[in-house]
């Protein structure tokens, strides 16, 4: 998730900021409501024959549910979807944190990543799910996503991770082989340093909002063998291991200019990955997605000319960040079975296969994954494949919009040179653990 995929805004990023501001406060709304173990009431199972009708609130990810996947649902099990409606993801979260303090209806389905699952399902505001409503061919990423301290609260829509993109042409112009990328960092900022001239970098990113931010630096702290927190959620980011992480990421900037600076005002994926499709950077790291945006017809970028591999590792050979996405059931729903019934289509063959051809996620289903299709139609999922030998993680807790906030501003700071790193890191490590503190009693 997505993570910080959306459509362009407009919005600057002290508008970002000061809508995180509301953010905090309802994320305190859901950290004093009743937790699911709290309600006394038992995991959802899935209904003999469901029936009636639901409403869908959705990020703007996908594009089959509307066009072909809700009037197959209807057909195949006479439920009608009445409401289908998409969002911006940096704008869901406050919407459905005032609609589920409210004990709102109105929407049956909402989408949710990692993150929401912890902090809505904690917080008794999404439906727990029995084992008997989970697929068994599920990927254990995809599950995660939906997931939170031993209890589902959804089923995943797509798997998402990150990868490394690189354009061909750009590559053989600065004289390297374009069908090798960069195996270690050092040999990654050796590259980006020979694809920057004039006014093209050789490498982008998108920390322009607060989720943004957080994710790049995961991955940085990951790729340096780093961790967020210890087994019992201690925050361990401060570490040496991140000092060193962020450091590099700052040199990208200051030292070796070899980043985008545009870089600090990218709000989302999609702009990322029109940038890298219009052929105006060399290098990227980016969700699945960023193939299909890359070889469109209106892009400058092709099959021939997209370069995919690992991210190349910092003191490990790669690791790399979750962005699956799922559906959860409101559990102020009146339409629950039926719900789930959505929730279980989505994960099917047919509807997954859909998601791979059309718009470049990875499939849920272990089943699609090995399909000779969909490798034919997305052929970064070799890499996928070889990426799952690595550490990937997205650290989804019920603080995680908090933390983005208050993290993704000394991120900043110390991009911009107005903070140490290790200052920077300090800073946000005392927040983290306040807020471990206050959400894990």
């Amino acid at each position: 998730m997505n993570s910080s995929l959306s459509a362009g805004t407009g919005l600057s990023r002290r508008q970002i900021l000061q809508l995180g501001g509301f953010a905090v406060g309802a994320v305190a709304l859901a950290g004093c409501a009743p937790t699911s173990s709290q309600s006394g009431d038992a995991p959802l199972t899935p209904g003999a024959k469901p029936s009636g009708q639901i409403s869908i609130l959705d990020d703007n990810t996908n594009n089959v549910f509307k066009a072909s996947a809700i009037a197959a649902f209807e057909k195949k099990t006479g439920i009608k979807v009445v409401t289908y409606q998409q969002g911006n993801f940096n704008d869901l979260h406050d919407k459905m944190a005032t609609m589920f303090a409210a004990q709102d209806s109105s929407f049956d389905v909402v989408m949710t990543w990692a993150g929401w699952s912890a902090e809505f399902g904690q917080a008794g505001w999404l439906e727990e799910l029995d084992a008997s409503a989970v697929p068994k061919d599920l990927i254990q990423p995809a599950l995660d996503a939906v997931s939170w301290r031993g209890k589902v609260y959804g089923l995943p829509k797509f798997v998402s991770v990150q990868t490394m993109f690189w354009n061909k042409e750009l590559y053989q112009q600065a004289g390297l082989d374009p069908d090798a990328g960069p195996q270690n960092w050092d040999e990654f900022v050796a590259t980006a340093k020979k694809l920057t001239t004039g006014d093209r970098y050789g490498y982008a990113c998108d920390m322009g909002n607060p989720a943004g931010a957080y994710q790049n630096f995961l991955r940085m702290l990951l790729l340096n063998g780093g961790e967020m927190y210890d087994a019992d959620y201690k925050p361990t980011f401060a570490s040496d291991a991140g000092v060193e992480a962020l450091s590099k990421l700052v040199d990208l900037l200051q030292v070796h200019k070899v980043m985008d600076p545009s870089s600090l005002q990218i709000t989302n994926a999609s702009d990322l990955a029109d940038l890298f499709a219009r052929g105006n950077t060399g290098m990227v790291f980016n969700w699945p997605f960023q193939y299909a945006v890359a070889t469109a017809g209106a892009a400058k970028t092709s099959a021939a000319t997209v370069g995919n591999g690992l991210i190349p590792g910092i003191s490990v050979r790669s690791a790399s960040i979750d962005g699956s996405e799922g559906f959860a059931i409101n559990k102020f729903s009146k339409n629950k079975e039926a719900a789930l019934a959505w929730l279980q289509f989505v994960t099917t063959g047919d509807v997954q296969m859909d998601i791979v051809k059309k718009e470049g996620w990875f499939p849920v289903s272990k089943t699609v994954l090995d399909e000779p299709a969909a490798q034919k139609a997305l052929p970064i999922l070799s890499t996928y494949k070889e990426s799952t030998q690595y550490v990937t993680k997205r650290y989804g807790t019920p603080w995680s919009n908090e933390l983005d906030q208050a993290l993704s501003v000394q991120l900043i700071n110390a991009m911009n040179g107005k903070t140490s790193p290790k200052d920077a890191l300090t800073a946000a490590q005392k927040t983290a653990e306040d807020l471990v503190k206050k959400y894990l009693k």
